[in-house]
Parts: C-alpha cells; structure tokens; sequence
C-alpha cells in the first residue's frame, strides 16, 4: 500500500473559552501529521457501523500512530474535516506497523490552530 493520498493532521478538540458558565468556543489543535493511503472501507465494516447505528465515511491508514485516538479529528489537506470512531493498530502486508482510522465527516467544521 502507498501513503499517496496526502497528510492528514490529528487533532484534539479544545474550548477557548476558559472562564465558567462561558459560552465554548470550540477550535481542533494539530497534535501530529501524517501521509496516509485511503482504504476501501468493507461490507463488514459498514454494517457493523449500522448496526451501532453509526456510519463510516472513510477509511485510511497511516505509519503507526501513538497519538491517534477515537474521538479525536482528523482534517485533511482539502479541508475535510472527520471524527475518529475506530483506531486499529496492525502490522501491513510487509510486517510494518501501521494504523487504521475509521473516520466520520463532520456536519460542523471548527478552525484549525496551530
């Protein structure tokens, strides 16, 4: 598999509004980078998802990641931004370590710092 697709950055959710009983501000803040291959998201996968009445947007891999986590972001090079709903680490066809994200499009998109 080729990481051909792009970047795609990890991000965490955070609140600029710091003060109690304010109204949040919501903005995503980059934690990592990383080139990623998009990956054919299967009927296993997609039924699964809707059976938790979920559902899967995309699917991508990226070199093994120690920062992504479900409920993070990611937002790629397009501006596409996606929540994290699934996290896999796995080993590749050559034995690298590799991550899968399952990734859901996002209906509200936040600004981007950092």
């Amino acid at each position: 598999m080729t990481y051909d697709a792009g970047v795609v950055t990890l991000c965490e959710l955070k609140d600029k509004n710091e003060t109690a009983g304010g109204m949040p501000a919501m903005f995503l803040i980059p934690v990592e980078w990383q080139f990623y291959g998009e990956r054919t998201v299967g009927y296993g996968r997609q039924y699964a998802a809707f059976g938790a009445n979920q559902q899967v947007d995309m699917l991508i891999r990226t070199w093994r990641s120690a920062e992504a986590r479900i409920g993070m972001y990611a937002v790629l090079e397009n501006g596409e931004q996606y929540r994290i709903d699934n996290v896999q680490h796995l080993l590749d066809e050559d034995g690298l370590k590799v991550t899968d994200l399952t990734l859901r499009r996002l209906d509200k998109l936040y600004d981007v710092t950092g």
